[in-house]
């Protein structure tokens, strides 16, 4: 991808002669001479030493040597880079995901699948689950993670994997010793929880509302983990999911307890696409990926405290 004067002109600079270049290129030695007598012209600079022995670069030689050679690596990486994208399509991969994956499944997971595709480009969009959706309908992402309890038919699900909520507290809570909670243990405790956009928040006052409560939380928020802060050494309890909690349970001292109540099961993670397109060969390997993530089973959240 370097001009044919400055191929020769390095292959003479490693080989010392235009002989030994002319062998290696293939060609006659006057088609070498005539090379790096017009570059020398064309810079005004004489780039090699000619000695009886041989040829060594020139001050100026080194310097031009130095440019040829980085510029002869990058255009290999280029080369490589448009081959790579002729087989794989576009690497730059677009996604958009609700708040609660943005913790640490969807970073880790870019991460971890750029070590195995270094090529690999992400820009990753975080917003509510509706604008989530209205960017891959857009064609500003090419696919969304969120939260959802029902179907869009204007996109096509390409994973679902379920995603129960749990009831999420300190270890010393009163309640931190069961193997699960219903919403009525919660009536009367402080809680902490979505807005009402949340399917959190949606699910949970279904199932208030189908046990005849109505309970309204201490806290509320948009932003889920702003919740955690508040639970070590408190009555509250906050409502989450699991992919949320993943690496903070252990660390903050908390336990999370399964709902006995069916409704706080029937919410799942879906991965979008727009119905009808096609991704591009990577990005079908990421969403490989992101369905050995998602199948993967969850630790027991549940677990009894440790003895103290």
């Amino acid at each position: 991808m370097i001009s044919l004067s400055l191929r020769y002109f390095l292959e003479v600079a490693r080989r010392g002669s235009v002989a030994a270049a002319a062998q290696t290129q293939h060609v006659a030695a006057s088609a070498i001479s005539r090379q790096i007598s017009k570059l020398e012209d064309q810079l005004g600079v004489t780039l090699f030493e000619r000695q009886a022995r041989g040829m060594t670069l020139s001050e100026a030689g080194r310097q031009l040597a130095a440019y040829a050679n980085a510029a002869t690596l990058e255009a290999e990486r280029v080369a490589d880079e448009l081959r790579e994208r002729s087989t794989l399509g576009d690497v730059t991969l677009r996604i958009a995901c609700t708040e609660g994956f943005a913790h640490r499944f969807i970073p880790q997971s870019m991460a971890d699948f750029k070590q195995l595709h270094p090529q690999t480009r992400f820009h990753l969009h975080v917003d509510r689950p509706e604008a989530v959706n209205q960017r891959v309908l857009d064609g500003h992402s090419q696919m969304a993670l969120r939260y959802t309890l029902a179907t869009d038919e204007r996109l096509r699900t390409e994973l679902v994997s379920r995603a129960p909520v749990y009831a999420v507290m300190c270890r010393r809570h009163a309640l931190a010793s069961r193997r699960s909670v219903s919403v009525r243990d919660l009536r009367k405790l402080p809680l902490a929880l979505g807005d009402r956009d949340t399917t959190v928040r949606q699910l949970f006052d279904v199932a208030c509302a189908n046990a005849g409560l109505h309970l309204e939380p201490s806290y509320v928020s948009n932003y889920s983990a702003a919740f955690l802060p508040l639970l070590p050494d408190s009555p509250i309890v906050a409502l989450s999911g699991y992919l949320t909690l993943a690496d903070k349970l252990e660390h903050a001292g908390l336990v999370a307890l399964p709902f006995s109540n069916g409704e706080m099961q029937q919410r799942s993670v879906q991965v979008l696409t727009l119905a009808g397109s096609t991704l591009p060969a990577l990005a079908r390997v990421f969403l490989q990926f992101l369905e050995q993530r998602l199948r993967q089973a969850p630790p027991d959240l549940a677990r009894r405290p440790r003895e103290r």
